[in-house]
Parts: C-alpha cells; sequence; structure tokens
C-alpha cells in the first residue's frame, strides 16, 4: 500500500546573508534544486531550516516563498513550533493557513519536560484542532524528553489526523515496537541521514534528510531502492557518502550542510547566531570530503 511521505524529504536550510538577513535569492536557488530533483518532498521551517531563530513574521516569509517558488512540484510539509503550552499551541495551529501545505512536522515543546501522560494529551489536543495532518517528531536530543513506543502506538491508534512518525533516535529496538504497533497507514521515518537505511531494514518508510539539501537524487534513489526492498543495493549507493556523514555534524546542523551547499554554489554558508558558520578546520574537512565524492562518483557519469 502507497503512503503519503514515503522516500526522500529534505529538511531545507533558510540560507541568510552574512549581516544575518534572509538571503531568498539563495533559498531561491535551494528550492528549485531540491524541487526539480528526485526527492520526494520537502520539509520548511525545521531545525535545520533554524526557524527557532526567525520571527514569526519571518517564518511566514519563508513558508510563502517556498511555496511560491516550488510552484507546486512537491509537497511541503511545514514545522510547527508547539511551544506557549498545550491550549496556547492548539488555538495556533487552528488558525493556521493550510493552504499550499500538506502536513505540518510537530515535537514535542522543548525544555518544559512533560511526562508521557502530558505527551498524549498535547498531541492529541494538536490533532483535533489542526487543519492539517500531523507527522509527530520524536526527537530527544532537542525537547529533552523520549516518545514511549507505548505513546506513539496509541496516539497512532486513537488519532487519525497523526499520520506519521519522524523518529530521531538510535534506539532501533524502540523502532522495531513502535513499527509492530501502529496501523499499517502510519508513516515511519527516520530522522537521522546515518539511521535511514538500518531503520527502512526494520520495515520504515523513508528519511527526512539534512544531505539531501546537497544531494536529494542520489539519496531520493536509494530510498527507493530500499522501499522496494533492495535495502543492501541502497547501503551500497551511500556508502559513498559516509566521509562526509562524518563530518557534517561536527559543529551542529545546519552547521555543516550550508557548507557544504556553500561549496557547491548554492547559497551562503552563514547562519544565524548563536548559531556559527564552519570553521576553516571543518570548511577543509567538508571539501576534501566533498571532493572525493565527485572522484568517486565522475566514472558512472562518463
Amino acid at each position: 500500500m502507497s503512503k503519503r511521505f514515503q522516500g526522500l524529504g529534505v529538511a531545507l536550510i533558510t540560507p541568510f546573508t552574512p549581516d544575518g538577513a534572509i538571503d531568498f535569492p539563495g533559498l531561491e536557488r535551494m528550492v528549485h534544486h531540491v524541487s526539480s530533483s528526485k526527492a520526494h518532498y520537502i520539509v520548511a521551517l525545521g531545525s535545520t531550516g533554524e526557524a527557532q531563530l526567525l520571527s514569526g513574521e519571518e517564518q511566514r516569509r519563508v513558508l510563502d516563498f517556498v511555496m511560491e517558488v516550488n510552484a507546486g512540484r512537491l509537497p511541503i510539509v511545514a514545522g510547527f513550533d508547539g511551544q506557549g503550552g498545550t491550549a496556547a499551541a492548539a488555538d495556533r495551529i487552528s488558525r493556521l493557513d493550510p493552504k499550499g501545505l500538506s502536513a505540518l512536522l510537530v515535537s514535542p515543546p522543548a525544555y518544559v519536560k512533560p511526562g508521557q501522560a502530558g505527551m498524549k494529551a498535547h498531541f492529541k489536543a494538536l490533532a483535533a484542532a489542526s487543519p492539517l495532518p500531523i507527522i509527530m517528531y520524536n526527537v530527544p536530543s532537542r525537547t529533552g524528553v523520549t516518545m514511549a513506543p507505548e505513546t506513539i502506538i496509541e496516539l497512532a491508534q486513537d488519532c487519525p489526523a497523526l499520520i506519521g512518525l519522524k523518529q530521531a533516535s538510535d534506539d532501533l529496538v524502540a523502532f522495531r515496537a513502535i513499527k509492530l504497533g501502529v496501523p499499517d497507514s502510519f508513516v515511519l521515518l527516520s530522522g537521522d541521514d546515518e539511521n535511514a537505511i538500518p531503520m527502512m531494514a526494520l520495515g520504515g518508510d523513508g528519511l527526512v534528510s539534512v544531505i539531501g539539501n546537497a544531494y536529494p537524487d542520489a539519496w531520493a534513489s536509494a530510498m527507493d531502492l530500499a522501499l522496494f526492498g533492495s535495502v543492501k543495493e541502497a547501503e551500497q549507493e551511500l556508502n559513498v557518502y559516509q566521509a562526509l556523514l562524518d563530518a557534517l555534524f561536527i559543529e551542529g546542523n545546519p552547521t555543516g550542510i550550508k557548507a557544504v551547499c556553500a561549496l557547491l554554489g548554492l547559497c551562503g554558508p552563514d547562519t544565524r547566531l548563536p548559531l556559527m558558520p564552519a570553521s576553516a578546520v571543518l570548511r577543509e574537512t567538508l571539501y576534501g570530503a566533498v571532493a572525493a565524492l565527485d572522484v568517486v562518483k565522475a566514472p558512472a557519469e562518463d
């Protein structure tokens, strides 16, 4: 059965100018780069897009611009910030304009560290209020809490509006438990490039990718292979990217991927404070990994 949001979703970066303004020409190049590729959908205003460092007005401008440039080529999933308490978040989500969007990506609120019962109540309230389907985002490194498999399974079974999970965790035992308990229509996505193939070997449906900003075609093709059951072949296709992946997150995200996109001429390397652009040492490491990748790929393109 075909599901929505299978394959490769690209967690789109938000380019900035050196003085911290949104770089709309760079953003336009990024959207064209991804939307004209084999990627299956775009995720805008996520943590890779530095959404938490944008004002509400800037978030709206970025989202409107991405939708305009994308021009319907790919579905767009928008990150939604659930901060401010459940009632406030439910009110904000109920007033969202859903035009041009296919779903929302929502994590538990950061810093407040709700328990499992609180997370269940939070997501049930947002699901009831949202004009769009919701992909839950389990990202303990950013929220300080882990959604237990039992919590995810209950929400998936009870709330049809909660259509999937982006799982940013190394716990494959938990992932397998989730897979066994959720409905067949529920989409299970890796939130880490490194874990995509292992999760798809356990029945996952794809990846919300950082490295896909730079190499959407190759990573989308690998996700397609894995979806058709050719997991070993997919892993072989992606092995050449291992050196780049090893370096990509050394100084955090999106610092590394912005440096790579700058090397490829797609946009500048700048981030918004308190995030910093890549150091000279990291840039050199990334340059070597990108150059080696081009050498490896060249024979196949001749």
